[in-house]
């Protein structure tokens, strides 16, 4: 089981993630995250001195770009600044897990990933535990191998819905 929200009065933005960690009881703590597949609201000036290893392509604004980041780097982030993530993918990984962000084998993305949106979803990146799809502002999809976390997230947002159930009925 994996979740969707949308349509909720708990949250003002879906794609905030203040909210999100506390769905989850903060456990983003234990994990390095991977970020793809990013438009945010707007990019701190500080942005890059929170992560370990980013690749920049094109430009700070460029969704091609790739983040590592650590979970208390993350929290730190999103503590200290109220960012939006309008588009995004946020994939949880085990603190033991490296990878190696200049030779991805999957790149992680939500704006027109229609795999998404199939019954039977899974975390995009094969060695990820756990993956946060911010989708345009709208609504925010929580994917885990991990059933506690989504159970913790489905108890904590009312409104959240099975998202295989709510993939059959489209």
């Amino acid at each position: 089981m994996n979740a969707i929200l949308k349509d909720s009065k708990q949250i003002q933005y879906y794609t905030y993630l203040g909210p999100i960690f506390e769905a989850i009881h903060n456990r983003q703590h234990d994990f390095n995250w991977l970020l793809t597949d990013l438009e945010l609201n707007w990019i701190p000036d500080d942005f890059l001195n929170y992560f370990e290893d980013y690749e920049i392509n094109k430009g700070l604004w460029d969704r091609d770009n790739k983040y590592w980041i650590s979970g208390d780097q993350l929290t730190n982030l999103i503590t200290n600044n109220k960012i939006q993530f309008i588009w995004g993918v946020l994939s949880g990984f085990r603190k033991t897990e490296n990878i190696e962000m200049k030779n991805l084998s999957v790149i992680p993305f939500a704006d027109g990933n229609p795999e998404l949106w199939k019954p039977g979803v899974t975390v995009q990146y094969p060695k990820a535990e756990i993956e946060i799809v911010c989708w345009d502002s709208e609504l925010t999809l929580l994917i885990s191998n991990d059933q506690s976390m989504v159970k913790s997230f489905m108890e904590f947002f009312k409104d959240a819905k099975d998202l295989d159930e709510y993939n059959l009925k489209d």
